[in-house]
């Protein structure tokens, strides 16, 4: 059994109904539904900042707050490491090489060039069919741009 789409959203910021077949009425919601997700976003940053500066008032990450309950702040560093650095100075110290392998991980990683793969492809036909048994197309959700 095969169900239907409703054709019609109801925007949960104002509460307008939006007629999903009029491209102009989607146009116009998204655009308002932008707008709003700036402002909301700049609102979420606001705020954060204002429990961080309570949180450093009062001296502790945890807040117990009557009527909301508790509220935890985390994630408020990042710890980044120099590996060369790390690496230099314990090989300087005589550490295994073992141990340097297990603590400073060498990642490598490939990524097409698309622009220079398109234009092997267009240069040499036996290029062009081992790139094009290599590309997946994959859908994904377009940005849109309204000005």
């Amino acid at each position: 059994m095969m169900e239907t789409e409703s054709m019609a959203l109801v925007l949960p910021s104002s509460g307008i109904v939006v007629n999903l077949e009029s491209e102009r009425e989607v146009a116009m919601a998204y655009r308002d539904l932008r707008e709003l997700k700036t402002q909301i976003a700049q609102a979420e940053r606001v705020l954060k900042e204002a429990l961080i500066e309570r949180s450093r008032i009062l001296a502790t990450k945890t807040l117990y707050i009557d009527g909301v309950g508790k509220v935890e702040l985390r994630g408020d560093t990042r710890v980044e490491y120099n590996a060369q650095e790390i690496e230099d100075g314990l090989r300087a110290l005589g550490c295994p090489e073992d141990v340097i392998r297990e603590l400073v991980v060498e990642t490598v990683s490939y990524k097409v060039d698309g622009n220079r793969a398109r234009r092997a492809a267009s240069a040499n036909p036996d290029y062009a069919k081992v790139i094009e048994n290599a590309k997946t197309v994959i859908d994904v959700l377009p940005s849109i741009l309204i000005t």
